[in-house]
């Protein structure tokens, strides 16, 4: 029996995005580079289809306080300032202070969207730790590796 290469071309289409819909369909489907477990403060990412929390993990911002407050070890760029703070237990003006950024910054703003020569992400992760104090060095020792142990 021959195929027909448009009905084979349908079918290979058919597939692939029927293995999509399903996924989606089942809460497996991530377009985004969050994981399950980390929230993003209630609002909807790329490619979620528009509506808040339909992904697991990405509403209410459970996942990010969670992260946050694990000595800032999953602290991601993609998280809101806010969420972050909320999730160390600290306030976001302490931040802001301790990394000299705009005294306008909203909670709401994305870690990457402040990276400057004061501030970076992997900077507030070993900050968070030595906070937490689970820092294998003293605070500002440079020689303090962000995942909490020293080389």
């Amino acid at each position: 029996m021959r195929v027909k290469p448009i009905v084979f071309g349908a079918l290979v289409i058919a597939i692939f995005f029927g293995t999509i819909g399903a996924s989606m369909a089942a809460g497996a489907w991530q377009s985004t580079g969050r994981s399950s477990t980390a929230g993003a403060g209630g609002s909807a990412g790329p490619g979620s289809g528009g509506t808040s929390g339909s992904q697991p993990g990405t509403g209410g911002g459970e996942g990010s306080g969670d992260a946050a407050g694990a000595g800032g070890a999953s602290v991601k760029g993609w998280m809101a300032i806010g969420d972050v703070a909320e999730g160390a237990g600290v306030d976001v003006a302490e931040i802001i202070a301790a990394f000299d950024l705009p005294a306008d910054t909203q909670p709401s703003t994305p870690l990457k969207d402040l990276e400057s020569d004061a501030f970076s992400v992997s900077a507030l992760r070993t900050w968070l730790a030595e906070r937490a104090g689970d820092s294998g060095g003293s605070p500002g020792d440079p020689q303090a590796a962000p995942g909490g142990t020293t080389p």
